[in-house]
């Protein structure tokens, strides 16, 4: 027995001496140090901040803030609470994973509530619906609707059968953080007793999103501009200007003042008017413009301008977005001295003027004795030395009008929301306007070599 009982240990011992036990042993520790360092990299993930956690793939960026958003955020001083009227695995994923970019920042707290658990808050704000979102810095809040966060648009559907869905989060989100952290909203007033065109529902709304106060000027009523004006707008005249209004907004712009003029056609010269343009280095030539080069399809009055390199055209010109200019006016710089004029728009240089006889056009096409040239349809004027104004000039009110707006994909209300963003911007400050995202699902188109590559 003691002979058979050493063999035993003797095969045992040798049974682990082989090859496959080796190996199976070297196997075995491979596994635990790969489940280990699994299980490392896991806990390291975890703790890293939202934004390193995943990646955004989505064509309009709908889970992502921009840089708009970090430099509000960047500017925070005082603690900021957003509220969402619903639990967190209740909430939409895409408005959950948006606000938490916005927690990353140390002064922004983002909690969750059930309004079924929590029925005084409900009753708070029983006008808000499910998903809504309220914004709050000290005594200061702003509620946002979740119908104003997923946008719906039923205008095509009994076209197509189709409901187009944007998603609104981080321009609501981020402009009511600014609304609640701003001391002073900036003001801007619109010119009346003229014919101007009123503000559209979606001008109004581009202008409120962007935390800018809006009220009406009647300088013959009123007898000047308003001390509290930050920018006074002018939307398409029809009729002139007297003598002393022209005056009263000359003295508003040379004491520092900021003016948007939106031009309309009229046969009638606007002489009065055009005074104030003038003065700034701006000057209107007669006729509409029709372009050789860049027009939308066979309509040459549809102008589709150059971007020109400016402060306020950088974001619309590195996104290559098209601007419509349809029936613009034609200006040139007058060159005058004391004045400085910079381009935002313009056209090419064989662009060509149409004069309008009885209110239509004898032709589109170029005809001796048409004015041809390039001509400026933005520009920014001003005058140099210190405290003196700035005033920019649009060549058509149909850049902001819906007819086109809402017919086309267009940078058309980002080139007109830039404008007042630099016109209102003071100390740093500016006003927000961020754009609503898409919600359509996008395929990706895969080749069979991709196919195989990412098999392999």
């Amino acid at each position: 027995s003691d002979v058979c009982s050493s063999d035993l240990k003797t095969s045992v011992k040798e049974s682990f001496r082989t090859k496959n036990v080796r190996y199976g042993s070297y196997s075995a520790v491979m596994i635990a140090i790969v489940i280990v360092l699994a299980v490392v990299v896991n806990l390291i993930a975890s703790a890293l901040p939202t934004g390193l956690q995943s990646f955004d793939l989505s064509s309009d960026k709908i889970y992502s803030i921009g840089k708009q958003t970090e430099k509000v955020l960047d500017q925070l001083e005082d603690p900021i609470t957003i509220t969402v009227f619903s639990e967190k695995k209740s909430a939409q994923e895409t408005l959950v994973r948006l606000l938490d970019h916005y927690a990353e920042n140390k002064n922004v707290t983002v909690e969750y509530i059930d309004p079924a658990l929590n029925p005084s808050t409900t009753a708070q704000y029983s006008s808000l619906s499910q998903g809504s979102v309220v914004v709050k810095s000290g005594s200061r809040e702003q509620t946002i609707d979740a119908g104003e966060i997923f946008v719906s648009d039923y205008s095509s559907y009994y076209t197509t059968g189709n409901v187009s869905t944007t998603f609104d989060g981080e321009g609501q989100i981020t402009s009511a953080i600014q609304y609640v952290t701003s001391a002073q909203l900036p003001k801007l007033y619109t010119v009346t007793g003229h014919g101007e065109q009123t503000l559209s529902q979606t001008l109004s709304s581009l202008i409120s999103k962007q935390n800018i106060e809006t009220a009406e000027l009647n300088l013959m009523t009123d007898g000047a501009v308003p001390a509290d004006c930050d920018c006074l707008l002018i939307y398409a005249p029809a009729s002139d200007y007297t003598e002393q209004e022209a005056q009263m907004i000359l003295s508003y712009l040379d004491q520092g003042g900021k003016v948007i003029a939106v031009q309309y056609y009229t046969e009638e010269r606007l002489a009065n008017y055009e005074s104030i343009l003038n003065a700034y280095g701006l000057r209107t030539e007669e006729g509409i413009v029709m372009e050789t080069a860049n027009h939308y399809y066979q309509y040459p009055m549809y102008v589709i301008p150059g971007i020109a390199s400016s402060e306020i055209t950088q974001d619309l010109a590195s996104a290559n977005m098209n601007i419509l200019m349809p029936n613009a006016l034609g200006m040139v710089a007058t060159e005058e001295e004391g004045t400085e004029v910079t381009p935002l728009l313009q056209t090419s240089s064989g662009a060509y003027l149409k004069k309008v006889i009885d209110g239509q056009l004898s032709s589109t096409e170029k005809e001796d004795g048409d004015e041809v040239g390039q001509f400026l349809l933005a520009a920014l004027g001003s005058k140099t030395g210190e405290g003196t104004g700035e005033l920019i000039a649009l060549s058509s009110s149909s850049l902001i009008d819906d007819s086109v707006t809402q017919s086309f994909s267009l940078g058309n209300l980002d080139l007109f929301t830039s404008c007042l963003s630099h016109m209102t911007s003071e100390d740093g400050v500016e006003t927000v306007s961020i754009d609503a995202k898409s919600m359509t699902a996008e395929s990706i188109t895969v080749s069979s070599f991709q196919a195989i590559a990412w098999g392999a």
